[in-house]
């Protein structure tokens, strides 16, 4: 993931030096872009913290997109993700199995693994668009939304307390799940050929909380986050 983001980061320091102008086309467009991912949900970060330094690795996501832009003042996208982690918890949590409220136990999981799968549909709107190409042409706001899949798995060491003192078991357990997402944000596109662009957004995602199984997707109220990405694009 750090040798992906910092080939992105050099494509986007060379891509303006030569393709500030767009000579038109179909409207279509694609690219890819790579995100950094802050959870906001402190019951999240104890288990995905956003910088786990004894793994060396953050937290960040794939999105491929395609789009069709039919004036300089809209355009519609199609925009899944993926985003994978594999992280030590730098805390755990109570947990009791419905109708079991007097067996609270404390989980504390190891090798905490995540999958998410976004797949959105994205409208972008360009307040500032002209007739004649200029840097404000590229500032944009947008919307996206759509199903979106969690996959988690623990190895939970499960003690009576938060103290960690006598364990009481240890037990691997794996869930997936769909919920929706909603996702606001804001940036900018060059408006060339050959395009780069940064955006930073909010991502609600609403979590069930029926604490069928000790993991934060069925334990916490939300995965909500902010997402910083930078992209690369083509326009045909």
């Amino acid at each position: 993931m750090k040798r992906t983001a910092v080939i992105l980061l050099l494509i986007c320091l060379a891509v303006p030096s030569f393709s500030q102008v767009k000579t038109g086309g179909s409207g279509l467009y694609g690219g890819l872009a790579y995100s950094l991912v802050f959870f906001t949900n402190s019951d999240v970060t104890n288990v995905y913290p956003s910088f786990d330094f004894r793994k060396n690795s953050l937290k960040s996501e794939v999105n491929p997109y395609l789009g069709y832009q039919p004036t300089k003042s809209i355009a519609f996208e199609f925009s899944p993700g993926l985003m994978y982690s594999n992280s030590n918890a730098e805390k755990g949590f109570y947990y009791s199995a419905p109708g079991t409220t007097s067996e609270n136990y404390y989980y504390y999981p190891r090798n905490a693994f995540l999958l998410t799968l976004p797949i959105n549909v994205k409208v972008k709107l360009f307040p500032f668009a002209q007739k004649f190409v200029s840097l404000a042409d590229g500032i944009f706001i947008s919307a996206a939304g759509g199903p979106m899949m969690i996959r988690e798995e623990y190895d939970n060491e499960i003690y009576y307390d938060e103290n960690m003192q006598s364990l009481k078991e240890f037990r691997t357990v794996n869930n997936t799940t769909w919920t929706g997402n909603f996702q606001i944000s804001a940036g900018f596109s060059s408006q060339s050929v050959l395009a780069y662009g940064i955006e930073i957004g909010y991502r609600f995602v609403p979590l069930s909380v029926d604490k069928k199984y000790p993991l934060i997707s069925s334990v916490a109220g939300n995965l909500n986050s902010v997402i910083l990405s930078l992209k690369i694009g083509y326009s045909f």
